[in-house]
């Protein structure tokens, strides 16, 4: 079971960032960006409900890991 995307793009600067997460948007994807030192980071994610946020959860990386960590599938 995989609980993260591995899907992302690093880019240069914010406004190319906006630019890959409405092309993303359009085509069904939720996005994020976030950053990372000097680069700006696109996670994306395939939605079938054609980009709706409800369909993904982003969360905080403690909460994640312990929810991995105290999964039986995992242990």
């Amino acid at each position: 079971m995989t609980y993260v995307t591995k899907n992302e793009i690093a880019l240069h600067s914010f406004e190319d960032a906006v630019a890959v997460s409405k092309v993303l948007l359009d085509n069904g994807y939720v996005t994020m960006i976030s950053r990372e030192e000097k680069l700006y980071i696109v996670n994306y994610i395939w939605s079938a409900e054609d980009a709706n946020r409800n369909d993904v959860a982003f969360m905080d990386r403690v909460e994640l890991e312990e929810i991995i960590f105290n999964d039986e599938e995992f242990n």
